[in-house]
């Protein structure tokens, strides 16, 4: 997301495409904005200052949850400043998800860097023969969430966004009856 955008910014400032490269800001921007929320709730928790590691998902659904009420408020044809708008706030969900996990479960559960956790696959690979099957995992279900998300955009087009607003609430009902079982024992 942040590489992908990082290079549109540098096309509108070359001149190709202007607005292109200022919707990319606005991503990046937000990405960060959600990335430094996240970071925070999850790094009290880390520290003991709250009692979910995981509540960081909270910001995140909470985000996704606007951006499903948005969506179906304008019928799925958001207008140019909507548009912006819930790009923003998707991008700053994102950031959530990134920094959140990063806190929470360890830098070493990357959750973005898929073209750093492809090479050292292949590198592993080769060098070790040793196949990373988390690597192998990790991508696949990428490539099948955004063959799930492109289906439902077309199929149900006024129901796209529930997708990932499912995918990070049952996430974070998950987590919250694990704390309580392991609270209760």
């Amino acid at each position: 997301m942040v590489t992908a955008n990082s290079a549109l910014i540098g096309v509108g400032l070359g001149g190709a495409d202007p607005t292109l490269g200022g919707l990319a800001a606005v991503a990046v921007l937000c990405y960060v904005l959600g990335a430094a929320a996240a970071g925070r709730a999850a790094g009290q928790a880390h520290r003991g200052g709250r009692p979910h590691r995981a509540d960081f998902l909270l910001l995140e659904l909470l985000l996704l949850w606007a951006v499903v009420g948005w969506w179906l408020a304008v019928d799925g044809d958001p207008s140019g400043g909507e548009r912006t708008a819930i790009l923003g706030t998707v991008a700053a969900a994102m950031g959530c998800q990134n920094a959140g996990v990063r806190v929470a479960m360890g830098a070493q559960l990357p959750t973005a860097y898929l073209t750093g956790l492809l090479t050292g696959a292949v590198t592993d690979a080769v060098t070790d023969r040793r196949i990373q099957w988390r690597v192998l995992v990790t991508m696949t279900l990428l490539i099948l969430g955004a063959a799930a998300a492109t289906l439902l955009e077309r199929l149900l087009p006024q129901a796209a966004p529930l997708l990932p607003a499912l995918l990070v609430t049952a996430a974070w009902l998950t987590v919250h009856a694990r704390t309580g079982v392991r609270r209760a024992s």
